[in-house]
């Protein structure tokens, strides 16, 4: 018998394999996004099965390829973003910090975005999964691997709007960036309540999912909200004292 004859032809390959190898997300996993917009229960209902009933991509998995994909994306989104580097611009400039001669005050705000958000994924990635492991408010008996199911699937809505919403962001000048961090914190919050709501407490009573999910979504809101001002003031610290300007004035 010849080597060919004992060679096993490999599976052919699907095209979601291939789209897999392209973009990390296989059409399975668009299916589960779809299916947490549409009929999150179905899916938190699989959460509770080891191989997610055959159905659905892991929670975490989701979530980690909007992470990637934003963190891949945020340097772009910073270099375009006229408006944030201005904001920090003028805060340097108003703190008066000294500048190597020929050096700008826009160059240096573009420096120091750029740092924060080297330093946002970080936090957040360690917060995130901090809280997934710690949020005891399920309304049934969980595991620590069940618990991150469910805090991550919870996120992964929202998370999946963060592409288009951090493009938006790019064309704010830069006096409404607070108020659309305002509004991006409240679209979040709607967005995870609801998820929550439909999916994550199904056990509990209507009063019960509405204070767990209401209270589930405002840690995660208040997570990233603490995430981004401590890599914000870690950034301007630190760009700060590159320049041998004092932060404390």
């Amino acid at each position: 018998m010849s080597k060919r004859d004992n060679h096993i032809d490999p599976a052919p390959l699907r095209i979601d394999t291939v789209a897999e190898d392209i973009f990390g997300l296989n059409l399975r996993g668009l299916r589960s996004i779809g299916v947490l917009w549409r009929s999150p229960e179905l899916y938190f209902d699989a959460a509770r099965h080891t191989d997610w009933r055959e159905r659905f991509t892991p929670s975490i998995r989701l979530w980690l390829f909007f992470f990637a994909l934003l963190s891949f994306f945020k340097f772009w989104w910073v270099g375009s973003s006229d408006g944030m580097i201005e904001a920090y611009a003028n805060g340097f400039s108003q703190a008066k910090l000294p500048l190597p001669m020929g050096m700008t005050y826009s160059e240096v705000g573009r420096e120091a975005v750029l740092l924060v958000f080297g330093l946002l994924p970080l936090f957040q990635i360690t917060a995130t999964i901090l809280l997934a492991l710690t949020f005891p408010f399920w309304g049934t008996p969980t595991t620590a691997a069940l618990r991150q199911r469910y805090l991550f699937a919870v996120i992964v809505p929202s998370s999946s709007l963060m592409p288009v919403i951090m493009t938006v962001m790019m064309f704010v000048p830069p006096q409404y960036l607070t108020l659309y961090g305002l509004g991006l914190a409240a679209l979040t919050w709607v967005i995870d309540f609801q998820t929550g709501y439909r999916g994550a407490f199904q056990t509990a009573g209507r009063s019960g999912r509405i204070w767990r999910a209401a209270l589930l979504s405002l840690c995660v809101v208040a997570l990233n909200i603490a995430t981004t001002l401590t890599a914000q003031l870690i950034g301007i610290i630190l760009t700060t004292q590159k320049y041998g300007g004092s932060f404390l004035g």
